[in-house]
C-alpha cells in the first residue's frame, strides 16, 4: 500500500511540525477545482501566509491539470500536501503517460507544436514552466506503477 492509498485524510506524525493531507480525485477537469480547494483549506487550517497559500494552490492546479490531460490510464489522481517546519511539499501521483516530464528552464524562444513562434497567449504547454518559476524545487519519478511529480513551496 502506498502513502497515497485511500481517500481524503489528515495525518500527524510524531513530529508536531509535520502534517500531511492526502486525497484522491477523479481524473477530470473538476478534479483540478477540488484539489485547489483542498489545498486552500489545508493551508488555511495550518495558518500559512496568503502568498504561500496562493502559490501552493497554483502549483497543485498545474500538477493535477497535467495528470488530467496526460495520464494514460488512471481513473483517479492521488495527491498529498505535506507540511514540515521549513516547507510545503505537493505530491501528485497518476498512472503515468508517455514518459516523465523533464525539469527545464524556459529557453529564450519557444515555439508552438506547429512550429509557429509562441506569442505568450497560448493556454497550453506552460504548466511545468509555471511550476519551475514558482516552486522552490520540484521533481518527478516513475516506476511500473505510475508517476509522481512533486513541488516544494
Amino acid at each position: 500500500m502506498s502513502e497515497f492509498d485511500g481517500d481524503a485524510s489528515a495525518a500527524r506524525s510524531d513530529d508536531e511540525d509535520d502534517s500531511a493531507y492526502r486525497w484522491s480525485t477523479p481524473r477530470i477537469p473538476e478534479g483540478v477545482i477540488d484539489s485547489r480547494q483542498r489545498v486552500r483549506d489545508a493551508m488555511l487550517a495550518w495558518g500559512e501566509p496568503e502568498e504561500r497559500t496562493e502559490t501552493a494552490v497554483l502549483l497543485v492546479s498545474e500538477l493535477v491539470t497535467n495528470s488530467v490531460r496526460y495520464s494514460a490510464r488512471s481513473a483517479r489522481v492521488r495527491c498529498c500536501l505535506r507540511r514540515t517546519c521549513s516547507r510545503i511539499r505537493i505530491q501528485v501521483w497518476d498512472a503515468g503517460g508517455d514518459g516523465i516530464p523533464a525539469q527545464r528552464r524556459p529557453p529564450a524562444c519557444e515555439t508552438e507544436p506547429d512550429g509557429a513562434a509562441r506569442t505568450g497567449l497560448s493556454e497550453r504547454g506552460r504548466g511545468l514552466l509555471i511550476v519551475t518559476a514558482l516552486a522552490a524545487d520540484w521533481g518527478t519519478c516513475q516506476d511500473g506503477g505510475g508517476r509522481l511529480v512533486w513541488a516544494d513551496v
